[in-house]
């Protein structure tokens, strides 16, 4: 391409995104200055000085010259959150995508947008990765201490649990015991998990709905918001519906607490411009969106009073984050001082979340309780369904053994998942959703399958010593001590099985941790703690079961003795 048309294209581009910005800017100020509207010559005035470009750019001192010296605004934006954010044609859309070019705009700026998840929105912030985020967040005091919110804020919605309408669910205390589906880092899953709710987690919000038609989970929690287009749907509709709603949550946008005040500042500015202007409704209503609330900031901040308040984020008329705070355990402050003493050590950022709350410290406990409970009861479950499989395998009768051949037949040929399903149809139909009946399920789904293995190795034990010894009547203790090492190794297995109680509603370690997670955002050190924790329980398994080798090896050697002594005599 000739190099002349080249550098007309580009003037051309420029003035083209030069017209833009100054378009946008333009219309904001417009908005500043519209009728009933106080304070706009001061708020014009403030526009004016946050599109000036700072002297020095070699060194911002904060957020705020960062972006203007580097000429654009990198916005943390979701992509899978419609019509609030998702991609179409391959090119992202939706109300919050919308709001960050006009804030890049009124800032002089151009938006580069940088998709994030509910998972690391705050880490990809804290760590510089973006200016500001705006994709969903909550505004609520336990995040506070994370981030700095933009006030005021640009939606407002609550929670609500959603299901099919012929499942009878209407208020908080009926979740007990129930699995509920829900979206990592979701400030009100501490909620759910602290009323009895067993918690099952999915990245992002589009899978909850999927999973809800496909039958994988009965109820599923998320904003108001988020569910607004699917009841617009007949076939949504008229299958589902809102049990019951809770948690008024004002949506913000948050910056840098350490170095975003300035920033913030100036956000929050255009942010009360678009309210008082009523653009920001107009936005909200482009995209479909419930604009209850935005209609209510613009009749807020188009009074005196909020207009010409010095600073919109300290104003009265601004909205107060959600108290979600979680009482903290009497020991929250050690636990801190250890995080910062490991990662001052060996660099590595470890977060004990479930250390640090009542709730999550509550979670973890009876998550240990349940998970030993349940390995004990696997233990037992498969030594004792080994003694009796192998006993009926072994018998003289083809009545019993038949039956028993071909229960062994069809546990090793159905995978432990899929009986830990049909367990949990089985206890739905009975109505037994108690954490103990869910454990007992499990207790037998894995003591069954691992006991039908450990049986047939009794069995087949019993097979040769009887050709040995075809004069005498074999006990089954003889076959047992026999086949030790095959049964140690099915108990072992049944050891390790045991997480997969979870999917059946067993509050075990893996689901109280995923509980933990569902709020603290926080899953390498959790899952890392649980991976421990099952090795810990696994070796001492395996040290026990060695013992107890040793201990039937001698049994046997005494059994065995005059045996052999009695044999030598015959054969002198």
């Amino acid at each position: 391409m000739n190099m002349k048309v080249v550098k007309v294209i580009g003037w051309l581009r420029c003035m083209a995104m030069g017209l833009a910005l100054g378009g946008a800017s333009l219309g904001l100020s417009a908005a500043t200055t519209a009728p009933g509207v106080s304070g706009a010559p001061a708020a014009a005035a403030q526009t004016a000085a946050f599109i000036a470009k700072p002297a020095n750019c070699t060194n911002p001192s904060d957020a705020l010259a960062q972006v203007k010296c580097s000429g654009k605004l990198r916005v943390g934006v979701r992509n899978n959150y419609p019509p609030f954010a998702y991609r179409e044609d391959d090119e992202l859309r939706g109300f919050e995508i919308d709001l960050a070019r006009r804030l890049a705009a009124a800032l002089g700026v151009a938006a580069e947008l940088t998709v994030v998840t509910p998972a690391n929105r705050m880490a990809q912030l804290g760590e510089g990765r973006v200016d500001v985020v705006i994709a969903t967040m909550g505004h609520t005091l336990q995040r506070d201490s994370q981030a700095l919110f933009v006030r005021p804020h640009y939606h407002q919605s609550q929670t609500v649990v959603l299901g099919r309408r012929a499942l009878s669910v209407e208020s908080m205390q009926d979740l007990r015991g129930k699995t509920v589906c829900v979206t990592v880092g979701n400030s009100t899953n501490a909620e759910l998990s602290a009323n009895g709710a067993r918690l099952m987690l999915f990245d992002n919000a589009p899978r909850l709905v999927d999973e809800l038609r496909l039958g994988g989970c009965s109820l599923v929690a998320q904003d108001d918001s988020f569910f607004a287009s699917y009841f617009r749907q007949a076939d949504f509709a008229q299958a589902y519906e809102a049990k019951f709603s809770f948690a008024d949550l004002p949506w913000g946008a948050a910056v840098a607490r350490d170095t975003g005040a300035s920033l913030a500042s100036a956000l929050s500015t255009t942010l009360r411009q678009m309210h008082a202007s009523g653009s920001l409704e107009a936005l909200a209503q482009t995209h479909r969106v419930q604009s209850p609330f935005q209609a209510a900031q613009r009749t807020l901040w188009a009074r005196p009073d909020c207009a010409q308040a010095p600073s919109p984020s300290s104003s009265p008329c601004a909205l107060p984050p959600r108290d979600n705070q979680l009482a903290p355990t009497a020991f929250v402050q050690t636990v801190d001082k250890l995080e910062k003493s490991i990662k001052q050590a060996t660099g590595i950022q470890v977060t004990l979340a479930m250390l640090k709350s009542e709730v999550a410290l509550n979670l973890f406990l009876q998550g240990i309780g349940f998970s030993l409970t349940l390995v004990a009861g696997a233990i037992a479950a498969t030594f004792c369904f080994a003694l009796v499989l192998g006993a009926a395998l072994s018998a003289r009768s083809a009545a019993l053994r038949w039956p028993a051949r071909l229960l062994l037949w069809t546990m090793q040929s159905t995978p432990l998942i899929l009986l830990m399903i049909l367990a949990s149809v089985l206890l739905s139909a009975l109505g037994a959703n108690s954490p103990w009946a869910a454990l007992a399920a499990a207790v037998v789904v894995i003591g069954t399958i691992n006991g039908s293995n450990a049986g047939q190795a009794i069995a087949e034990n019993m097979s040769v010593l009887r050709a040995e010894q075809p004069q005498r009547t074999v006990p089954l203790r003889w076959a047992v001590g026999h086949a030790r090492a095959q049964i140690l190794a099915f108990i072992v297995n049944a050891t390790r099985a045991s997480p997969a109680a979870s999917i059946i509603g067993v509050p075990e370690l893996l689901t109280a941790l995923t509980d933990i997670a569902s709020f603290s955002s926080e899953r390498i050190t959790t899952y890392t703690l649980m991976l421990v924790f099952y090795m810990l329980v696994v070796a001492t398994v395996v040290w026990l079961g060695n013992r107890w080798q040793a201990y039937m090896e001698r049994m046997e050697l005494k059994e065995t003795a005059p045996r052999r002594g009695t044999l030598e005599h015959a054969d002198a």
